[in-house]
């Protein structure tokens, strides 16, 4: 069924901004896309639609030596810091990792195995 809307108007309207909506749509990916990006230098970390956030977690802290926060999660697996947080906070309550504070006071998440030593947490 083919409807000129009102008198048409509307898909003249579209004929004119469709080139602006598509440049929005590109936009917008290539900032979801941007969200893959490491925090510490710039390494993009290839996280699979079947990787899930605890993978995305492990791979961040391997490059961190051991050391994540929820917010460097969120944007290496692209969820939210709440959503990070829960997954961390379930990685320290089965014990594979730490929840421990640094000496400026921020909180951190630690995985042991990924540490070179057990040194204090140094800013």
């Amino acid at each position: 069924m083919l409807t000129g809307g009102v008198f048409g108007l509307g898909s003249i309207y579209d004929l004119i901004t469709l080139p602006r909506q598509v440049r929005d749509a590109n936009f917008q990916k290539a900032i979801i896309n941007s969200a893959f990006q490491q925090i510490n230098n710039g390494q993009p970390i290839a996280i699979n639609q079947k990787e899930n956030i605890e993978l995305a977690a492990l791979k961040v802290a391997k490059s961190n030596n051991g050391i994540i926060t929820a917010s460097e999660l969120a944007i290496a697996a692209n969820t939210s810091v709440a959503e990070a947080k829960k997954a961390l906070d379930d990685m320290v309550s089965r014990g594979h990792a730490e929840l421990r504070v640094r000496q400026s006071g921020s909180l951190v998440y630690v995985i042991p195995d990924l540490m070179d030593s057990d040194d204090p947490l140094i800013d």
